[in-house]
């Protein structure tokens, strides 16, 4: 049983000043606490102190940070790429696939001197290969989130095969998902848990199993699972997967602290590729592209370190107040419960706002209420001091640690009393 208290938790948030505003936009944006403000000047006080000797410090920070999300995933020797967005580690990862790769034969022999029970992006025969005559063909769904959605849709502007499978209905979406995955498929990309809805898809890891049945790549997004689902890769069976996931919602850690999981025994060559990529391989052959393994393959280029450092001081706050994954599934429950049972009470058709069709028990971090007038309750509620956002026809209403009960019935009172305005 959860034991935190959200008012007592409110004085650790004085500067994002949550006992004064309610925010339930957790699933966009949470509050950082105020110890993010000293990793901040960390950054600059390493930076002036040691000038260009900082980046040991700044690298250790970035393994700290990615210790964190391998604790997230329960994979403590992960190989966990990082990245200032999900866009950019997604370009990485789209750059890899073997459509668009082909292998010299120095990097051919590099993979085949791999052990034996780890596999790449290419076939043994990757030297002779030649890019496909077909379409690149991408397998997805229509409740992606903004960073792939539009790529991939601008992808099959330029006559790519993008398959957009519809999320509804759910319970079938998984063998919809794998019928449209085949032997030319380049890759299949979906999420944990779908930005509109909210709805948890505890299937996706039968997906990502018959990707790797057919020798097909496999990225869930994880966002809005990370920190608030709890997301154990061996539970969700998705050891098989690319995940990429960020510190910007769920773990308060703002801007700049997106990662990728790189499936155990990976060893890709992006073609999108920054210079960190190389710091592996500094005894490459002259003119040679080399890659080091795992990660270090996916690796980016010299980035700021602040979000890093300000990650880590939210990082020890957590551990510091027992926010574990588990407890903040707890707590988050426990408000989307009473957001959801709130909304009943003062009557889902009355008000004009449709509830999930799924349970509560498959809601992830936000609840997501169907509306035309999505956008007018956005704009009333912030009227009214509480902070919300809308995807479509989805008011999306998020909670978080530092959100009272008796903040969310306040919004509550304001939907119940100003539904007839709205529309």
């Amino acid at each position: 049983m959860n034991t935190h208290d959200a008012g007592q938790l409110q004085q650790y948030y004085s500067d994002f000043n949550v006992s004064e505003r309610i925010l339930l936009s957790g699933h966009s944006h949470q509050a950082w606490p105020d110890v993010a403000k000293q990793g901040v000047l960390d950054c600059y006080n390493d930076a002036a102190l040691h000038i260009d000797d900082k980046w040991g410090l700044a690298l250790a920070k970035a393994d700290k940070v990615r210790d964190f999300y391998r604790q997230l995933m329960g994979e403590a020797n992960g190989q966990i790429a990082l990245g200032s967005s999900t866009h950019e580690l997604i370009l990485r990862f789209i750059s890899d696939l073997d459509y668009f790769t082909t292998a010299s034969s120095s990097a051919s022999a590099a993979h085949s001197n791999s052990s034996s029970d780890t596999h790449s992006n290419s076939s043994s025969d990757n030297s002779l290969k030649t890019q496909p005559k077909r379409p690149l063909k991408i397998v997805t769904t229509d409740g992606e989130f903004h960073s792939l959605r539009r790529q991939l849709q601008r992808l099959q502007e330029l006559n790519c095969a993008i398959e957009v499978v519809p999320v509804f209905p759910s319970d079938t979406l998984a063998q919809r998902v794998i019928d449209k995955i085949d032997a030319e498929t380049d890759a299949v990309m979906l999420s944990a848990v779908f930005f509109n809805t909210s709805e948890i898809f505890y299937d996706v890891g039968l997906v990502a199993k018959a990707a790797k049945s057919l020798n097909v790549p496999c990225l869930v997004d994880a966002y809005h699972a990370l920190n608030v689902v709890p997301f154990n890769l061996a539970e969700w069976q998705l050891e098989s997967a690319f995940i990429v996931a960020g510190g910007y919602k769920y773990c308060q850690a703002g801007e700049g602290n997106c990662m990728m999981r790189i499936p155990a025994g990976y060893h890709g060559n992006p073609i999108i590729t920054g210079w960190y990529a190389e710091f592996d391989v500094l005894d490459q052959v002259p003119g040679k592209v080399g890659y080091g393994h795992g990660q270090s393959a996916f690796a980016g280029s010299t980035y700021d370190p602040t979000s890093h450092y300000r990650a880590c001081a939210v990082f020890d706050f957590f551990k510091q107040q027992q926010l574990t994954d588990i407890v903040l599934r707890d707590i988050n429950q426990a408000q989307i419960a009473r957001l959801w049972q709130g909304i009943e009470a003062i009557g889902a058709d009355k008000a004009g706002l449709a509830l999930p069709q799924h349970e509560l028990s498959a809601n992830g971090g936000f609840l997501s209420l169907t509306t035309p007038h999505a956008a007018n309750w956005v704009q009333l509620l912030t009227n009214n001091n509480v902070l919300c956002d809308s995807r479509g026809s989805q008011l999306r209403l998020g909670a978080a640690p530092y959100v009272t009960n008796t903040q969310i019935d306040h919004a509550l009172n304001i939907i119940e009393d100003s539904y007839s305005s709205v529309g």
